[in-house]
């Protein structure tokens, strides 16, 4: 027995300092709340990978949401009372066309401003377009330009806005630029440095620093928002960069460019975001000016993220419209990776007669994320609905139709990241106009993707069903 413990006392202490670890972080897990299949995910994770569990763990399971909390909090008590002066829920007129009474009332409750009516609204589906829009109004802006990016690249692209900030900071408009730190870390705070010696403002959302409680590579603003003179604002999934503006790979998204009052919900966004990462407050007049837009279009703007403890907006509306749907739901996304409640509503309205598309992506630079969402294939298209899977091109735009009269398009996933750990924004639209839009897009890219079929699903290679069946278990921590 001495012998032994003499020749493996190196094992003994590893395995010794592995269950000090496990009994220390498995009561933590199970304290955090999670959804069952997180947590179960973490403790298996931790339990039979030792070392990978537990550094994967550290890294992208604290999710530090108390102290993030008390954080986002704090910055939103000191602003809401500021901000409630420019936020004004609007009642929509007997014309007006709205999804149902039910769900508008709904939208109108899940935040202080609720759908704007009179708005105007522009698609582009061309990343060149809408670089050429968004530097346009850049170089026409007067007062300030705000900016939120979860990535900005240094290539050619992000240097062209670069440069398009530094010639409005020199003109004396002001910017301030907010990039996440985790979606932009490639791209060096040294790489700013001409627009803060320009007069310009710059900061990163939630830094890492390995030193600090804070640290998590969760939780991040995957938010993309511009606001231009308090009167124009950019929205939509795309980033700044090379990749986005269509010069690097085939990729397929949408921004949006909008007018009106529904500019103020993302002029009070970007406060927020601000006053949580340079404790600066931007709640004034002077960049929430009067509006006299006269537009077609009834948009809201809803943000969510890990702090939303009281109600998981986007998620919440999005699960609504879909159990209300009678006609139709088409979705586009690049992940696609749902929790059990979307699941089953997306599986209950094809079973109800409902047409439930998803346009998804072949290829993604996250491979896991693209098995687990196919894991989930045979039960929707059991239940009737209709899968696409673009092969020449990624689509990265986040989209989607409910019946004639109900769309939205933004910044979140169809996938329990977005959900759950990231802050986001989408717009969200009432009426015809915009539906139209959407949906000639959306049947122009399905004529041309690949349908999945059960008769294709059936001929599946034993290897591939377990990749998805793999991805799957860890799709709560995807």
């Amino acid at each position: 027995m001495l012998t032994f413990l003499a020749t493996n006392w190196f094992t003994l202490c590893l395995l010794l300092i592995h269950l000090a670890g496990v009994s220390f972080l498995v009561p933590k897990i199970i304290l955090q709340s999670r959804e069952s299949g997180a947590t179960l995910a973490w403790i298996l994770a931790i339990i039979f990978l030792p070392v990978f569990g537990v550094l994967a763990f550290w890294a992208l399971g604290t999710t530090r949401i108390r102290m993030l909390r008390r954080e986002r909090h704090r910055a939103e008590q000191h602003l809401v009372p500021s901000l409630a002066r420019f936020r004004h829920q609007q009642q929509l007129s007997e014309s007006d066309e709205i999804v149902a009474t039910s769900l508008y009332s709904l939208a109108a409750k899940l935040d202080d401003c609720g759908p704007q009516p009179g708005c105007q609204v522009e698609l582009f589906r061309n990343g060149g377009k809408a670089f050429d829009a968004l530097e346009q109004s850049i170089d026409e802006a007067r007062q300030h330009i705000h900016l939120t990016y979860y990535t900005w690249l240094p290539d050619k692209t992000g240097t062209r806005f670069l440069n398009a900030l530094v010639r409005a900071a020199s003109r004396g408009v002001e910017v301030r630029l907010l990039i996440d730190d985790v979606g932009s870390y490639t791209t060096k705070s040294s790489f700013f440095k001409p627009l803060v010696e320009a007069g310009g403002e710059f900061a990163r959302f939630l830094p890492l620093n390995p030193l600090s409680r804070q640290v998590s590579i969760n939780n991040r603003n995957h938010r993309k928002i511009v606001v231009i003179d308090g009167t124009t604002g950019f929205t939509g999934s795309m980033n700044i960069g090379d990749l986005y503006a269509g010069l690097a790979e085939s990729w397929t998204d949408l921004h949006l460019s909008v007018k009106g009052r529904v500019v103020y919900e993302l002029q009070g966004v970007f406060c927020q975001d601000w006053y949580h990462s340079t404790e600066k407050d931007l709640a004034t007049g002077h960049y929430f000016p009067t509006h006299h837009c006269h537009g077609d279009v009834c948009a809201h703007f809803l943000a969510s993220g890990p702090s939303d403890e009281k109600w998981r907006a986007i998620h919440t509306l999005l699960f609504v419209a879909i159990n209300m749907a009678r006609e139709r739901v088409w979705i586009e996304t690049p992940y696609f990776v749902p929790d059990a409640p979307v699941a089953m509503a997306l599986q209950t309205a094809a079973l109800r007669g409902v047409d439930v598309r998803l346009l998804l992506p072949s290829r993604s630079d996250h491979p896991l994320a693209v098995y687990a969402g196919r894991s989930f294939f045979d039960e929707l298209l059991s239940a009737g609905a209709r899968i696409f899977e673009m092969e020449d091109t990624v689509p990265h735009a986040k989209t989607a139709i409910v019946d004639q009269i109900f769309s939205t398009a933004g910044s979140a996933n169809m996938d329990q990241r977005s959900f759950r750990l990231n802050f986001e924004g989408n717009l969200f639209f009432f009426g015809k106009k915009i539906v139209t839009e959407l949906e000639r897009d959306f049947l122009q890219f399905c004529q041309s993707a690949h349908e999945i079929t059960i008769e294709s699903r059936q001929h599946l290679p034993h290897r591939e069903r377990l990749r998805e069946g793999f991805s799957r278990v860890l799709a709560p921590l995807l």
